[in-house]
């Protein structure tokens, strides 16, 4: 299975923090409507799931699941089964909450233009650097490695390592 993360720019963007821990291969959209239209146009069509992550800084310790993107008068739902990641978080004790009320930014259009690419992609917002554990961030990497361990999903990324960043 063939699964691929995403997550924004920026070393202190807690996305780019949490798939730059993890062994996914994943990609880094532009903080730009324009600019992440166009990274998201270059993904392949071939990818069995597709886990987004954006940052919500409402969010304190724990995250948010969303169901479906709009984009100006279209709403589209994702294919992804939503109960198989709830599973997974409660295992590990993540407090979450999953919301079919699209929100209205960047990760939206983000999230619109990949479900359109392929249906079975799932959103979530975490905390910024202030509302995000050290513990919480920890459980997401082990979510998200576990699932790239079953699913076989290696990094092939050139990607640089960076220094990891400290949370509240």
């Amino acid at each position: 299975m063939k699964i691929l993360f995403t997550a924004f720019k920026g070393v202190r963007n807690t996305s780019f923090q949490l798939v730059d821990q993890t062994a996914a291969n994943y990609i880094l959209l532009t903080n730009s409507f324009q600019g992440l239209e166009k990274d998201i146009s270059f993904v392949g069509g071939d990818y069995s799931i597709v886990y987004m992550f954006g940052v919500d800084k409402k969010l304190i310790d724990k995250v948010r699941i969303e169901k479906c993107a709009k984009y100006n008068a279209e709403t589209v739902c994702t294919d992804f089964d939503i109960h198989y990641l709830e599973t997974m978080l409660r295992s590990v004790g993540v407090s979450y909450s999953i919301s079919d009320k699209p929100t209205r930014y960047l990760c939206n259009a983000a999230y619109y233009h990949m479900l359109k690419k392929n249906s079975n992609t799932v959103f979530i917002h975490i905390p910024s650097l202030k509302g995000m554990s050290v513990e919480l961030m920890n459980k997401l990497i082990k979510i998200f490695n576990d699932i790239c361990s079953n699913e076989n999903c290696k990094s092939s990324n050139s990607y640089a390592k960076t220094a990891k960043i400290s949370f509240s």
